[in-house]
């Protein structure tokens, strides 16, 4: 009896120390979730109104901008796997990351006192390309939306784009990280 006991005590330890890995560990402050943004989609808003939706894969919307015009306030919010909104925190290193497919068509303008999560987008000639957002953190993009899309027509909304060059470095920011 007392070698049946031993043997299974023996078992059952070997068991719970076999589940215990290194990659496993819950209090190991290495490896915690905690510091990435966990999006699974995101909203373009303007004044309120939702302009892109981009969830479950699918892109729905554009962002339309005239020529040498530029958008009023876009700001980006990201969807939760609960379906919550949310930005990430800027004072724990997560920044707004962007690629423009083709940049003689539209820029990404950002100014400062905006706020992190908050961009105009610049139409530069006629056409159409795409909008690509990201979470950087750390040196890689936590989250990669799919393309967006932008037109870009002579005419269109917008109000005209102020041409100061104090924002032309900025874009060099937020797309080497990705």
């Amino acid at each position: 009896m007392l070698r049946r006991f031993t043997t299974l005590s023996t078992a059952l330890l070997f068991l719970i120390l076999a589940g215990c890995g290194d990659d496993d560990n819950p209090v190991d402050p290495d490896h915690s979730d905690e510091h990435h943004a966990e999006a699974f989609g995101l909203i373009i808003r303007s004044g309120g109104e939702e302009l892109v939706r981009y969830e479950n894969g699918e892109v729905d919307g554009v962002i339309e901008v005239g020529h040498e015009r530029e958008t009023p306030l876009l700001t980006v919010r990201f969807i939760a796997e609960d379906g919550d909104l949310f930005a990430p925190d800027a004072d724990e290193g997560f920044s707004l990351g962007w690629e423009i497919g083709d940049e003689s068509i539209a820029e990404v303008e950002q100014h400062e006192e905006d706020g992190p999560w908050a961009f105009h987008i610049v139409g530069l000639g006629e056409g159409e390309t795409t909008l690509v957002l990201k979470i950087n953190h750390g040196g890689h993009a936590d989250f990669v939306s799919k393309e967006i899309e932008i037109h870009v027509e002579e005419g269109g909304p917008g109000e005209d784009h102020d041409h100061d060059d104090d924002h032309d470095d900025e874009e060099d920011d937020h797309d080497d990280d990705g």
